[in-house]
């Protein structure tokens, strides 16, 4: 197939080209009715705003222009099938996790650093989670991968599982080799899907780390969005094998997805498979080039370092950039400096800023560093936060209480101090990246406790937690 070609987006360009009257919705008429504020900035998109109509397919039963978009990533990607995601990665997740839930086998392992999605995915299915504790990387001092060892003794204790769910890469672009991993849970006959939200660009191949569909994944889940040129809820699901039940997944996938799919995200798909399918070798090895000027340019700030997992096995994303602090700031508070000077970053910790780089030699990096430089100009000497694994090691393995047993208890609030053993009500999420800290089911420990109260101090962004406010969890009689 010609990867050149964008079938969707040219098919709503010659429709717009014939002057269109419509008498269907959206309502805004093609930006005719727009509000005359916005209207300059949002012509050329609503031009694209279009609905099911005839010559423009339809998302839910495709069969002209969108199957051909489709199928066009699907070639590219070399996967059974490709469905256009236009509720981000989280419609694909709650859709593979359902499509593999049934009657019979609703247990699934998880990687626990996984995105919320994943955890509102089995609340939704009644199932119960099998948390996976990651391996800490000291490099960076995040959460990292799961070892294989770990998925083994999972799979022994446990070989009633519906699938394997991973999420790789990390959101710091750790993305580790999921070989063995893949072999284990095949061997029991049992799906791997994986959440790479922030691997569509794997694609591309060396610099950038292996993909989890060439490993033999069963269903992965891209957020086109992140890295790739497309819009805001942008995603792809590719089907990797014949383990998990097609209908089912299309099913679900109709389910969690709007019936009033946007073109204009649909059609920024098509352009963004186009665009990463016509990068060659030496346009990946330009991009490489230039963020690494930039991240030498970081490096020479005084008080701050680059960093970057040293761990065997373990690749990291070039388009990923983590600075870590090496003074007497947090990256909260770093941050804050940055935002100061006009520059926005994808998300911040307690130890590290993380830069998400564009997929393009845009001639800008070095003008960003050096506002970045301005930013952190200065930065007071003084002891740096200690990186602390404490509150990231859990138990290696946890089996959660059953979600359908949850919604028959009753709940109350206690206080922060006071909640340590009991059940969790409620979750406490930081954002980003969106990776729970507190899962609904879970018993709660010291670590989180003294996690949750550095956020606090922090003032770190936390979604969930509704009393915490008040210095209170929300947990089950």
């Amino acid at each position: 197939m010609d990867q050149t070609k964008t079938p969707l987006y040219d098919a709503l360009v010659h429709h717009w080209a014939r002057r269109p009257v419509s008498f269907h919705v959206p309502g805004h008429k093609y930006g005719a009715l727009f509000s005359e504020r916005g209207r300059d900035m949002f012509a050329p998109l609503l031009a694209l705003d279009a609905t099911e109509i005839s010559g423009l397919d339809d998302l839910h039963h495709p069969e002209s222009v969108i199957a051909e978009a489709q199928a066009l990533a699907a070639e590219l990607y070399g996967v059974r099938e490709t469905f256009f995601l236009v509720n981000g990665s989280t419609a694909g997740n709650l859709a593979m996790i359902a499509a593999v839930c049934d009657g019979k086998r609703k247990k699934v392992i998880v990687q626990r650093n996984c995105h919320k999605s994943v955890m509102h995915a089995l609340q939704l299915m009644g199932a119960t989670a099998v948390l996976l504790a990651p391996e800490f990387d000291r490099d960076v001092c995040v959460a990292s991968h799961i070892r294989p060892e770990a998925v083994k003794e999972a799979l022994a204790l446990h070989g009633d599982v519906a699938a394997v769910v991973l999420t790789n890469p990390n959101y710091y672009g750790m993305a580790a080799d999921l070989t063995e991993i893949v072999r284990l849970v095949h061997e029991h006959g049992i799906p791997v899907l994986v959440d790479e939200a922030h691997g569509a660009h794997f694609v591309v191949g060396p610099p950038f780390p292996t993909s989890a569909l060439r490993y033999g994944a069963d269903v992965v889940v891209q957020s086109a969005h992140k890295t790739l040129p497309a819009m805001t809820m942008g995603a792809f699901l590719h089907v990797n094998s014949e383990r998990v039940d097609l209908e089912r997944l299309k099913y679900f996938l109709q389910l969690f997805q709007s019936s009033s799919p946007s073109y204009p995200i649909m059609a920024s798909l098509d352009l963004a498979r186009s665009y990463v399918a016509q990068l060659s070798k030496s346009d990946a090895a330009a991009i490489v080039a230039e963020i690494e000027e930039f991240k030498a340019a970081l490096a020479d700030i005084d008080g701050v370092a680059v960093v970057c997992s040293r761990h065997f096995g373990v690749q990291t994303d070039p388009l990923k950039v983590t600075v870590q602090t090496r003074c007497s700031l947090t990256g909260y508070e770093l941050q804050r400096r940055l935002e100061r000077e006009g520059v926005f970053v994808e998300l911040v910790d307690r130890m590290n800023v993380l830069f998400v780089c564009p997929l393009a030699v845009t001639g800008r990096l070095q003008e960003a560093a050096e506002k970045i430089k301005r930013a952190w100009r200065d930065l007071p000497d003084g002891e740096a936060p200690v990186c602390d694994a404490s509150p990231f090691l859990g138990p290696p393995l946890s089996v959660l209480v059953p979600y359908d047993e949850l919604r028959h208890l009753r709940t109350k609030a206690v206080a922060l101090e006071e909640a340590e053993g009991h059940i969790a009500a409620e979750t406490v999420i930081p954002y980003p990246p969106g990776v729970p800290l507190v899962w609904i089911g879970e018993r709660i420990g010291r670590s989180h406790i003294e996690q949750i109260r550095q956020l606090l101090c922090q003032r770190a962004h936390i979604q969930g937690g509704s009393r915490l406010k008040d210095g209170q969890l929300v947990v089950y009689e």
